[in-house]
Formats: structure tokens, sequence, C-alpha cells
């Protein structure tokens, strides 16, 4: 079969991409970028906590649920309330509910250790405070570094998110037990 010159030219050669084609091959790099960019932003993805000690224990509250850290307050107690209930503190003139951390975590109270900061909560529908033993600082952890197996640690499953590991956050000689605050809240606030 011979090719007259007007066909040669009309026949598109194959080395040279249809328009199709181009935009195919446009649309293919553009999903393939979008998804390296999200892989990316995946692997590097942290979160803030403040952590604080209880005890021998550490907490770490996420950064983005916490308004104020202050020293604690006079409390008064509220008679026939739940062991984490220590009573209410007057903030900024507001009453708010102040819970001892430890023992809404099922935690036994530390005899030795006497609350000294206060943790105001932000988000809530009720203002509460967490009454911790110290505030040690925060940790910027990535959250694929989360461990959130709970079958060991002896605490509700319900009220923890994760586990930081060793070497997280200040005082880095331990992790800390992340803590979701919402579902934690949720137990003392219905």
């Amino acid at each position: 079969m011979t090719q007259t010159r007007g066909e040669a030219w009309a026949a598109p050669h194959p080395r040279v991409p249809t328009q199709e084609r181009t935009l195919g091959l446009l649309e293919e790099r553009s999903r393939a970028l979008a998804r390296r960019g999200r892989a990316a932003a995946e692997a590097t993805a942290t979160r803030s906590y403040l952590v604080c000690a209880c005890g021998g224990d550490r907490f770490g509250l996420p950064l983005a649920q916490v308004a104020q850290v202050l020293p604690m307050r006079p409390v008064t107690p509220l008679p026939e309330a739940g062991p984490a209930v220590l009573g209410l503190i007057a903030l900024a003139g507001r009453v708010v509910s102040l819970l001892a951390l430890a023992r809404a975590l099922g935690r036994p109270a530390d005899p030795a250790g006497e609350a000294a900061h206060v943790v105001l909560v932000r988000g809530g529908a009720a203002p509460v405070a967490l009454a911790v033993d110290r505030v040690l600082g925060v940790a910027e952890i990535p959250d694929a570094a989360l461990d959130t197996a709970y079958a060991e640690a002896g605490l509700s499953a319900e009220a923890v998110s994760g586990y930081a590991p060793p070497g997280a956050g200040p005082g880095a000689e331990s992790g800390f037990v992340a803590i979701d605050l919402p579902r934690l809240m949720r137990r003392y606030l219905s």
C-alpha cells in the first residue's frame, strides 16, 4: 500500500502525541504529584501535646484543646461528687468544674503529690479544668509515632488516643499517654 504525500501528513506520527494523549499524560502526572504530596504530608504530620505529670505517670493533652495553664486555685468541694471531681474553682469570674486528671483516668491518687497546676480545657459545653501535679512542657509528636495498642496500659481505652514512645517530649526519659479529651469529658459531663 502506498501513501500519497497528503495522506502521510494527515496520519499522526507515532512519536508525536495527540491532544488526547497529551491531556491523558498531564492528568496522570497531576495524580502522581498529588499522591506524592499527600504521602509527604502524612509522613510529616505532627501534633502538639501539653505533657503533664500526675504522680509517676505522664499524660499528653492535645495542645489545640488547652486554653490556659494556671497555678492551683482554692477549690470548693462538691458533696457526693465522684472521686475524680475535686469541686469548683473560680477563673476570671467564671465557675469552673475541676477534675483530677489521674483519677478521671482510673489511676490512684498519689498521697504525696498535690496538684500544682490547673489546665483549662477549651471547647467544652461547660467550662472544665484538670488538676495535674505539674506541667512538664510541650511535645511535638509525629502522628505515626503514636502507638495505639491499649491492652497493657491499665487505662480506659475510651479516653486514650495513643502512647508516645520513650524519648518523646520534655524530660524524655519515658513516653507519655496521649489523652482524648472530648471522650474523657463526655464521661463526666453527661
